[in-house]
């Protein structure tokens, strides 16, 4: 997990609260992305694009314009950037102030309630729930095709030859995921993604009625001792 994109509003009341979580973000080595400085881009599209490529959302849904009743409204565009990243299968947490309706049950994802006085119990939950995300995200691991010709061909074949590869958690296996190779000094490679440290990884690639297939194996490496002349 290497990013998040934090939704809020850019009022001046709100901006210590945000630079809070950036810097609860950094402490987990996750970059914050947010919407300020669009680069000249359409704001709906460019917003769109930088949900999409982060790893999750963290949606702060503060006060915004209070009700007959006494609770409160937060901003619009908060509650519809969190939904759009559900919709993009991105993981998604909403600290929710004090006095605001909470998100319904069809919102689908998880909200922490925020006292603005004393924010160090939400801070805290939410870093928790951070630190669950990055364990299941997992991470990238580069792996080597071999043997040599079969690499060269895949990574010459311009699609005509599919590579896949599926994780194994014990005996239970992951849907097959379609993979790029990418012929790379050294040898070709894939890079398979959301890999977790008792993960083993398997890959196939099919060429019309061929197909090759490795076993599953697991990350940790093997290392051959020699005996050693003169000591180390």
């Amino acid at each position: 997990m290497k990013s998040i994109f934090v939704s809020y509003s850019f009022r001046d009341q709100d901006r210590e609260l945000v630079t809070e979580i950036e810097q609860l973000l950094a402490s987990h080595g996750i970059r914050a992305v947010t919407g300020r400085r669009l680069g000249g881009q359409a704001l709906p599209a460019e917003i769109e694009r930088r949900i999409q490529a982060a790893d999750g959302l963290i949606a702060l849904m503060t006060r915004r314009d209070q009700l007959g009743d006494g609770s409160w409204i937060t901003h619009p565009w908060v509650q519809d950037e969190a939904t759009m990243a559900r919709t993009k299968g991105r993981p998604v947490i909403a600290l929710v102030e004090d006095g605001v309706k909470p998100p319904g049950q069809n919102a689908n994802f998880e909200w922490l309630p925020l006292d603005r006085a004393d924010r160090v119990p939400a801070l805290l939950a939410l870093s928790e729930t951070l630190g669950l995300w990055k364990r299941e995200s997992g991470r990238v691991v580069k792996v080597q095709i071999l043997p040599d010709e079969l690499a060269r061909d895949l990574g010459q074949s311009n699609g005509v030859l599919k590579c896949r590869y599926r994780l194994f958690e014990q005996d239970q296996a992951s849907d097959w995921v379609d993979v790029t190779p990418i012929l790379e000094t050294g040898g070709t490679f894939v890079y398979v993604n959301r890999v977790r440290d008792d993960h083993s990884i398997q890959l196939a690639v099919q060429g019309g009625p061929k197909q090759w297939i490795s076993p599953a194996r697991s990350q940790w490496m093997e290392m051959r001792l020699q005996e050693a002349q003169g000591g180390v």
